[in-house]
């Protein structure tokens, strides 16, 4: 089925709009709540659903075999319905096996390596987004092929916001980490009917095995990556989890939510929208490059100052708001900040290789700086300095992806490097020129930090940024309305 989608001028400019709307209240809600139940609950919970993340995340990324980035990766849209019922039942039947392994055969596993038997009943429940994912994979397909990211945005801000109501109720009414469970699980379900209604496409008893070997052929390689995406963000989970147990590593997923999570949901604004315009100009590498500056150039106004912002107020906004029991929070969150910047300047790297058809090769440096970098620098990192060891060792792979992302880049597109130094130029005058205001103002006149002087750097980037960007933003505004 072809999606009717009324038709406008600039489709990147209104994609973004709508996946920008979607990042806001997503990042409102998803965050609010997050902050919430990290105030009614403790260090020690929030560690035992991120010893489970590290194996379902890992077997989520597997779960659809990278089947709706091989389909939304096809130039034409014919070209992509006829596979779309294939794709529907390898991905239903894949997800099921993939939900059986994890619940029965992971699950104990986990429970006997961290030495916590609540994982035996908390993986299951919370493997069900696995189960679920299958059902909405090809709506979301559409909708993303036809750049109709509103319909996207409303039905993810409406199901997670119910979620997540819930899981403060649940929280408030004292049930702990099933309150972090109930927020992970219940927005996936709530969507499913909800695609189904909106995109009007029902599954046919059709399956073809020359389309799933076509499918899969780039699926595999892009599962591959996504897979080992994910043991890349989750392994300094699991080796803190074993070494250090759930309080720590409690503590140190919530600096994580602050930085690395914010970081793939802004990312994700952008590379939502660019992804199928990569795959379309995949031919035209004067225009990627293009695309690829002014997506650097964007995420770096508004990641830069918002990571400074957490550099300089760590100790007030979490001893302020969370209380002492998250002190251990404080310096990993300064050291991920810094890290989220260096990544910023190949933030949509992996999206852009993707689009040029050659998820092998992403795989192959998300795999090489796994072995080679990672995993050395974490085991390293935790054993001697605990948690902050491993915020440094993620610093320490953020700084490697960048220079080999740049380099990859100069190769595939002709990407100077130069070039990319005078995209985030901008947003690094700015939060330069407001730390030294900032300074000044507390050296002549000592204030609370967090009351007067976080909102003094804001207030004096956001005049910075106007001055240096005024055209720039003056134009977004125009064409956004």
């Amino acid at each position: 089925m072809t999606l009717k989608t009324k038709v406008t001028s600039n489709p990147i400019l209104i994609g973004i709009k709508w996946t920008s709307i979607q990042f806001a209240l997503d990042t409102v809600f998803r965050f609010s709540i997050r902050l919430i139940l990290a105030k009614l609950l403790f260090p020690e919970q929030f560690g035992l659903i991120g010893m489970a993340a590290v194996f379902i995340s890992v077997a989520s990324a597997a779960s659809d075999l990278g089947m709706g980035a091989a389909l939304i990766q096809k130039k034409e849209d014919k070209e992509a319905e006829k596979m779309y019922n294939t794709a529907f039942w390898s991905g239903l039947a894949w997800g099921l096996c993939v939900f059986i392994l994890v619940s029965f055969v992971i699950g104990p596993i986990a429970a006997y390596f961290y030495e916590e038997p609540l994982l035996l009943q908390l993986i299951p429940v919370l493997s069900l987004g696995i189960l679920i994912k299958p059902f909405s994979l090809i709506h979301t397909v559409i909708l993303t092929r036809a750049m109709d990211f509103k319909t996207i945005a409303k039905i993810f801000n409406t199901t997670f916001l119910i979620a997540g109501v819930i899981a403060i109720t649940a929280a408030f009414f004292d049930y702990g980490v099933w309150a972090l469970v109930i927020n992970s699980v219940l927005g996936a379900v709530f969507a499913v009917p909800i695609f189904f209604y909106v995109t009007k496409w029902r599954p046919r008893r059709h399956w073809n095995i020359q389309y799933f070997k076509d499918i899969f052929g780039f699926g595999a390689y892009s599962t591959g990556t996504l897979v080992f995406s994910n043991i890349t963000y989750n392994i300094d989970n699991l080796i803190i989890g074993k070494m250090l147990g759930a309080s720590l590593l409690g503590s140190y997923t919530l600096a994580f939510s602050f930085t690395e999570n914010f970081r793939q949901m802004i990312s994700g604004i952008l590379n939502k929208v660019m992804y199928p315009v990569f795959g379309k100009n995949q031919d035209d590498k004067i225009k990627l490059e293009s695309y690829f500056l002014k997506i650097i150039h964007f995420n770096s106004l508004i990641i830069y100052p918002l990571m400074t912002f957490l550099l300089l107020f760590a100790d007030e906004i979490i001893i302020g708001f969370f209380g002492i029991k998250w002190q251990a929070t404080v310096v990993p969150l300064q050291i991920l900040s810094v890290a989220i910047m260096v990544h910023s300047v190949v933030n949509s790297f992996t999206s852009l290789i993707r689009g040029l058809g050659k998820p092998k090769l992403e795989m192959k440096i998300i795999v090489s700086l796994t072995l080679l970098v990672l995993i050395p620098g974490l085991s390293i990192g935790i054993y001697y300095f605990g948690i902050e060891g491993a915020a440094y060792a993620i610093l320490l792979n953020k700084v490697a992806l960048a220079t080999i992302g740049l380099i990859v880049l100069k190769r595939e597109i002709n990407l100077n490097p130069k070039e990319v130094f005078y995209a985030i130029k901008s947003a690094l005058i700015g939060i330069s020129l407001a730390i030294c205001l900032v300074f000044i103002l507390n050296s002549i006149e000592p204030f609370q930090k967090f009351i007067f002087l976080g909102p003094a750097f804001i207030f004096f980037y956001s005049i910075f940024i106007y001055r240096l960007e005024k055209k720039e933003i003056q134009g977004l505004i125009k064409n956004f309305h």
